[in-house]
């Protein structure tokens, strides 16, 4: 439940060359990772940001996340439930090398004939992961492979070289560094000339690159990090505005309460006394998460999770 941010290493334990799970989603701050990821929402809805695209998903909705995509997700504010598999390249460029950089294009799939015959292909493949019945492991990968072939065959794609896949590896590694870097500084006067100089390039380089990985600018990702940080001092704590301000990162209470005027139409103090009043406003609601909150059920409690949704 913390706020940091890491390239995301993702173990498959349960069959080597596939990882199904279930995930309550509430926040989770900008990464990527290695592997294929596809994700089917079985309850709730949620936004997906992925590169500089926003999408509302909901309750059946299909995503897809490309290797090394840098993506993140914010609740709805309803509970959600997300059967996520994620694949490793192995899985597939074995049989075919040329898919070693493949990319889709489309990446949400809300409808259709093709989300009809995937979404039954997915739960399928799910049921027989979850289940102890003998050799599962050959037809849960057939069915996967042929949820990877339908794909393929109705959706846009590309191949990329392997000069794009490392530049995509490379700038994975670079945001995620910094968003670490904020969130574990955000108290701290921190510039762009800092991070520029510890990633060693020109701080009109830096500024180009978060913008165009997240969408925004470096001092709105900082200040949504400070401005995270210091709801839930407020909400959570009886510090008074001040001190909230200095264990936050904003020089004055003056900022801060621009922030909250600019999230909830009303003062921190304001906020503070009547929160169940305040009405959160469009700029929070699309505003990168900037923090790591969800519960990630083990193989057993997904099991059991996902047989009782299947009844």
């Amino acid at each position: 439940m913390g706020t940091q941010r890491e390239l995301e290493i993702v173990r498959h334990t349960t069959m080597n060359n596939l990882e199904i799970f279930l995930v309550e989603m509430t926040e989770r701050s900008p990464h990527g990772h290695d592997d294929l990821e596809i994700g089917l929402l079985l309850e709730g809805g949620m936004t997906l940001f992925l590169e500089q695209e926003t999408y509302e998903l909901k309750k059946g909705d299909i995503y897809l996340i490309n290797r090394y995509q840098v993506h993140s997700f914010l609740n709805t504010g309803e509970k959600n439930l997300i059967l996520a598999f994620q694949i490793p390249t192995d899985f597939y460029r074995r049989l075919n090398p040329q898919l070693t950089y493949l990319r889709f294009e489309s990446n949400v799939i809300h409808s259709g004939h093709l989300h009809t015959h995937l979404s039954g292909q997915l739960l399928s493949c799910a049921a027989l992961y979850f289940g102890s019945e003998k050799f599962r492991e050959l037809e849960c990968s057939s069915l996967l492979l042929h949820a990877l072939y339908e794909l393929l065959k109705n959706c846009p794609y590309t191949v990329t070289g392997e000069r794009e896949y490392h530049i995509a590896q490379n700038d994975s590694l670079r945001i995620n560094r910094i968003a670490e870097y904020i969130a574990e500084h955000h108290q701290e006067q921190i510039s762009l000339e800092e991070i520029a100089e510890r990633e060693h390039i020109t701080a009109c380089h830096a500024s180009h690159f978060i913008r165009k990985m997240l969408g925004i600018s470096f001092q709105e990702y900082l200040n949504n990090t400070r401005f995270d940080h210091a709801l839930r001092l407020l909400s959570q704590t009886d510090l008074s505005l001040l001190d909230i301000c200095m264990e936050s990162g904003f020089s004055s209470s003056r900022y801060l309460n621009r922030m909250f005027e600019k999230n909830f139409g009303c003062s921190a103090k304001e906020y503070r006394k009547r929160k169940q009043n305040c009405t959160m406003r469009s700029i929070k609601e699309q505003a990168l998460p900037v923090s790591n909150i969800q519960k990630r059920h083990s193989f057993e409690g997904s099991a059991l999770l996902f047989r009782n949704f299947a009844l």
